[in-house]
């Protein structure tokens, strides 16, 4: 029998991660599914039941964590075929809130993380002349919101982590692409991080971060949970080429063609007109 294909997903606790752990395992991959707190691990555990899936843990803002988890994973499985970095959180509330701890927690995940797992993995994948990395952006990254600036400059870097790699990893046979959803019903929502400053009622931006919440709430989501990105993720890590930006969600492609159709001016303009007086 032909081997199975290897993938280790990062984040895989809930949300974009777990679901596509489970589909992929589905779909014939050997999975290997990290979390940072194995704790969580239990509804992944009962729903990857008879699934080739492993669970792991794995710390992206730990590096010897990562080197602990790409070296069992190499060590059961020889190679990685695929990365998938999709551990992240938001941190939310007016740029100029935020502390430099903040800031520093923010990039310690979304981009460093992203930057650790990718050097764990890249020499097994140039041994075999071949891997695919892809990471976990958002529409965030492509343009900017009121309130999210902090997130949005960490998921713009995403953006650039990737180009470079795609440039500069293409003659050892190395492959990236970002993935960019929209608004999805997952737990993302709940695992925001607020600025200290809002949150404590003193930030001098507290009236317009307070119509920024409003609005997100009111906002309408893309359906389907975390399934819709999952298969993008799949389709990314199948395709013949991969592309360098694979949107996902309707908001995701109106945003992201609207920038690109519209002058600066008028695009920021409509932005701000979304906020609720």
């Amino acid at each position: 029998m032909e081997e199975r294909p290897v993938v280790l997903i990062t984040g895989c606790s809930s949300g974009f991660g777990y679901e596509t752990a489970l589909l992929m395992a589905q779909k014939g991959w050997r999975v290997f599914a990290t979390l940072r707190n194995v704790k969580k691990a239990a509804p992944l555990k009962t729903a990857a039941q008879g699934l080739a899936l492993e669970i792991l843990q794995l710390d992206v803002d730990s590096e010897a964590s990562v080197k602990r988890a790409v070296a069992r994973v190499l060590k059961k499985a020889r190679r990685i075929d695929v990365l998938v970095n999709n551990a992240g959180f938001g941190a939310y509330g007016a740029i100029l809130d935020f502390e430099d701890a903040e800031v520093r927690a923010q990039y310690e995940t979304n981009v460093l993380g992203i930057l650790r797992t990718a050097r764990a993995v890249l020499p097994s994948m140039v041994a075999n002349r071949k891997g695919r990395i892809i990471n976990v952006g958002s529409v965030a990254g492509r343009v900017t919101f009121t309130g999210m600036g902090l997130y949005c400059s960490s998921k713009y870097a995403v953006e650039a982590v990737t180009e470079a790699i795609r440039l500069e990893g293409a003659h050892l046979g190395i492959e990236a692409c970002v993935v960019e959803p929209g608004m999805f019903h997952t737990s993302f929502g709940a695992n925001r991080r607020w600025a200290k400053r809002w949150e404590k009622k003193r930030s001098l931006f507290q009236v317009l971060i307070d119509r920024m919440v409003a609005f997100m709430n009111s906002r309408k989501r893309n359906g389907g949970g975390g399934t819709p990105v999952a298969g993008v993720i799949l389709e990314a890590a199948t395709a013949g080429k991969m592309a360098i930006r694979y949107p996902v969600g309707w908001d995701a492609w109106m945003l992201t063609t609207l920038q690109k159709v519209l002058p600066g001016g008028l695009f920021e303009g409509l932005k701000r007109l979304a906020l609720p007086k």
